[in-house]
C-alpha cells in the first residue's frame, strides 16, 4: 500500500503473511551523487552520526534498547539514497519506530562523538583503499564518469572527511532531510494503518522544502584505461565495463537476462571459460547497476600478471562471440530460470523486499508486483539479448581499470 502525507512524505509498505517480522526503513533521497567535491562523504558521515546520540538517547542507549528488542538497527549510504532501517520481530513495531524516527529527526551531532567518528569513518576509507577489488572499481567509475559526482566514492576522501565540521552536517541535512525527499518502506507482518499514524505523527514535522539540484551533465567521452600498482598483492584485479541504461529503461529485463547469461551464475559463459575451461581466474562475475538517469554494465576477474593480456582477450572474445553466434539451445530459458529463481529466494528476506519496494518507489514511484516482474523475465527473447549484446558489446566503448603489484 501508498500514501503522502502534506510535507511530501511518502509511505510503501508490502504485508507478508506467515513470518513473524518486520522490516521497516527510513530512507532519504540524498547520496554521494548530490555532494559538493569539497563535502564529499558528508552524506554517509551523517548517516554514521546519526546512530551516536539524540536528545532523549547517547549512542549506547540506542544500542541497547534496539538489542533489548532482539532487532538488527543500521543504516546504508549509495550513490542516490541513504537509509536506516530495523529488522524486529512485529510486536515491537511501536518501540522500533521511536528509535528510528528519533535518531532521524533529534540527532546531536556532538562535537566529541563527531570527532570520534570520523576517526572510524577514516579507517573505513583506509581499509577500502586497502582493497585491490574496491580500488579497482573506483576506478573504474572514474574511467566512466570522470569528474562527475556518481563518481565520487560514497564514504569520500579522508582528506575531505578530516574537515567537515558540526555545521557543515547541520547545514547538509537541513537541506537534504526533508519530507520531499523521505520514503518509509516496510515489509513483513504489520499494520498500514498503525505505521502511517506513528509516521504521521512524528515525520509531519519535517520541512517539505527541496534543495534543487542542477544534474551535472555526463562526460561525452570516457578514460579508457586506468592502472594501479600496490604493494602485498599477488594478482591483478581487472574490472571492464561501459555505460548503459537506467534503472526505469525498457531493456531492464533484457539486460538482466545479458548479465546472468554473461557471468553472474556458475554455468555463465565467463565463469565457464575463464574458470572452467581455462584455469585462469578464481573469481569472475560480470555486473549490473542501475542509477536514476544512467547505468553500468561490466566484468570483475583477477589472475596473475602472467595471464593479464589473455584473460582480457578471452572476456571480449566471450562478448563477441555472443554478437556474432547468439545463444546456443536452452540457454535463454536456464538463464531466466536461474533469473527468477534468484528473484524468488531473495524475496524470503523482509529486509530484501523492503529495499525491493524501496527503490521502486525511488525510481519508479509505483510497486512492481512479483508477478509482474516473473512475466517481464519470460518475455525477454532471444532476439532482445541478442540485439541488446550487438549494441553493447563494442569494445571501444569499454573502459579497463586494473590494480595490480608493484
Amino acid at each position: 500500500m501508498k500514501t503522502c502525507l502534506g510535507n511530501g512524505v511518502r509511505i510503501v509498505t508490502e504485508e507478508v503473511k506467515g513470518v513473524r517480522s518486520v522490516s521497516l526503513g527510513v530512507a532519504f533521497l540524498t547520496g554521494s551523487r548530490h555532494e559538493k567535491r569539497r563535502e564529499s562523504g558528508i552524506s554517509h558521515l551523517v548517516e554514521h552520526m546519526l546512530f551516536k546520540g539524540t536528545k532523549k538517547r547517547d549512542a549506547f542507549k540506542i544500542a541497547v534498547e534496539s538489542d533489548s528488542l532482539g532487532a538488527e538497527l543500521n543504516g546504508f549510504t549509495a550513490n542516490e539514497f541513504t537509509y536506516y532501517y530495523a529488522r524486529f520481530l512485529d510486536q515491537h513495531l511501536d518501540k522500533i519506530w521511536d528509535i528510528l524516527s528519533d535518531i532521524v529527526l533529534n540527532p546531536l551531532f556532538k562535537k566529541d562523538e563527531l570527532k570520534r567518528e570520523k576517526g572510524v569513518v577514516i579507517e573505513e576509507i583506509r581499509n577500502s583503499n586497502d582493497s585491490p577489488e574496491e580500488e579497482v572499481f573506483r576506478q573504474l567509475s572514474e574511467c566512466l564518469f570522470l569528474e562527475h559526482p556518481i563518481a565520487y566514492p560514497i564514504s569520500g576522501k579522508e582528506e575531505v572527511v578530516k574537515k567537515l565540521t558540526r555545521k557543515d552536517l547541520l547545514d547538509f541535512k537541513k537541506r537534504r532531510y526533508c519530507g520531499e525527499n523521505a520514503i518509509v518502506a516496510a515489509s513483513g507482518r504489520l499494520s498500514f494503518v498503525k505505521l502511517k499514524e506513528l509516521v504521521e505523527e512524528s515525520l509531519l514535522s519535517l520541512p517539505n522544502l527541496k534543495e534543487d539540484i542542477t544534474s551535472t551533465p555526463f562526460p561525452q567521452k570516457i578514460i579508457k584505461s586506468k592502472e594501479k600498482r600496490k604493494k602485498d598483492i599477488s594478482q591483478v584485479h581487472i574490472a571492464l565495463g561501459r555505460r548503459t541504461f537506467k534503472y526505469d529503461s525498457p531493456y531492464r529485463y533484457s539486460i538482466l537476462v545479458l548479465n546472468t547469461l554473461l557471468g553472474n551464475s556458475m554455468s555463465s559463459r565467463l565463469f565457464q571459460r575463464l574458470r572452467e575451461r581455462e584455469g585462469l581466474v578464481y573469481n569472475v562475475f560480470s555486473f549490473l547497476q542501475f542509477y536514476s538517469d544512467t547505468g553500468t554494465l561490466g566484468v570483475y576477474l583477477a589472475t596473475s600478471p602472467s595471464t593479464k593480456k589473455e584473460a582480457i582477450d578471452i572476456v571480449f572474445e566471450e562478448l563477441e562471440k555472443l554478437r556474432r553466434d547468439g545463444l546456443m539451445k536452452k540457454e535463454l530459458v536456464n538463464t531466466k530460470e536461474h533469473l527468477k529463481g534468484g528473484f524468488i529466494l531473495g524475496l524470503e528476506s523482509t529486509v530484501n523486499r523492503m529495499v525491493r519496494i524501496l527503490k521502486e518507489e525511488i525510481y519508479l514511484q509505483r510497486e512492481v508486483s512479483i508477478d509482474e516482474t516473473l512475466e517481464a523475465v519470460d518475455s525477454v527473447s532471444e532476439d532482445d539479448v541478442v540485439s541488446l549484446a550487438r549494441e553493447l558489446f563494442d569494445r571501444d566503448k569499454f573502459a579497463i581499470s586494473a590494480v595490480e603489484p608493484e
